[in-house]
């Protein structure tokens, strides 16, 4: 079936090279403008893969824009999948794929729709998560009929590196099952249960900011979630901002208030916590952490 690619970060990149290993026809490819910005997580380019694969590229920043709509209009496609998009697609561009548009999603649904799985799967301590394919029908996130899911334990110590790598690879092993499906006509949509439905909002990389006044395990999570490929979680000294990138909570002997660097450990300084205190084993800072400072 003639198909086209709405994408911008590596996993979806990913997807469309399993999608046309499996027998996909890629016919086009929707992507955003260069160049890369690099606070913008997974963003990548679709150039060579596009241009191996023999399809047309389309840059866009509105995928639902006139422009837009006529160039993958002209490609007459088939089915459409929009893997690493960051906004939702309407009406005109769903009417234009005469097998469907797909997309996947990185948790259960309907469970957890909405912005920022990754992170949220995290600071949630859910014991489980997964990736879905489901059918896009209308505006609405993440709310189509399914068409298959796998899932994955959450480790304990998970970290969004970790989680991350671990969800891209789930989302190939989904594409590379569930494609043929849909190309072959033989694949299902099973309704979303919507009394079991819920969502997560947007998170901003001004979330990050790290509250000195949380129990250090909190603080653990807080980090774990928010590191590479985010933003990351921060903090402050003075006016200059530090990023955690990773952290353990521990034990403090002396009592000091919640911010303050109160020892300077082999493996990094320990900041005083609203309980406990957490030990920042990787820091990005211009400057020297001192300890005594207080950080906020």
């Amino acid at each position: 079936m003639r198909t086209v690619w709405v994408s911008f970060d590596t996993i979806g990149r990913d997807c469309l090279e399993a999608a046309a290993d499996v027998g996909a026809e890629i016919v086009g490819v929707v992507t955003l403008p260069g160049p890369i910005d690099p606070n913008r997580s997974g963003q990548c380019s679709f150039d060579e893969v596009a241009a191996r694969l023999g399809a047309g590229l389309h840059e866009t920043r509105d995928v639902n824009s006139l422009e837009t709509l006529n160039a993958i209009r002209r490609l007459e496609p088939e089915l459409i999948f929009v893997v690493g998009w960051s906004h939702l697609v309407h009406d005109p561009l769903i009417a234009l794929a005469s097998e469907g548009v797909f997309g996947m999603h990185p948790t259960l649904l309907p469970q957890h729709r909405g912005r920022a799985p990754i992170p949220w799967t995290i600071l949630s301590g859910l014991g489980r998560t997964g990736v879905t394919l489901f059918e896009i029908v209308d505006a609405a996130p993440d709310s189509g009929s399914i068409v298959g899911q796998v899932t994955l334990d959450v480790a304990r110590d998970e970290t969004a590196t970790t989680l991350f790598a671990r969800i891209a690879q789930a989302h190939v092993e989904l594409t590379r099952e569930l494609v043929p499906q849909l190309l072959a006509r033989t694949a299902p949509r099973i309704p979303q249960d919507l009394t079991r439905a819920s969502s997560w909002p947007k998170r901003a990389p001004a979330d990050g900011i790290i509250d000195w006044e949380t129990r250090a395990p909190s603080l653990y999570d807080w980090v774990r979630a928010q590191t590479r490929p985010y933003p990351g979680a921060f903090t402050w000294l003075d006016d200059e901002k530090v990023v955690v990138w990773r952290a353990l909570p521990v034990e403090v002997e002396n009592a000091a208030p919640a911010g303050t660097i109160v020892e300077r450990r082999p493996d990094g300084l320990v900041v005083a916590c609203g309980d406990g205190g957490l030990l920042l084993e990787e820091v990005e800072t211009r400057g020297e952490l001192e300890v005594g400072a207080v950080l906020g």
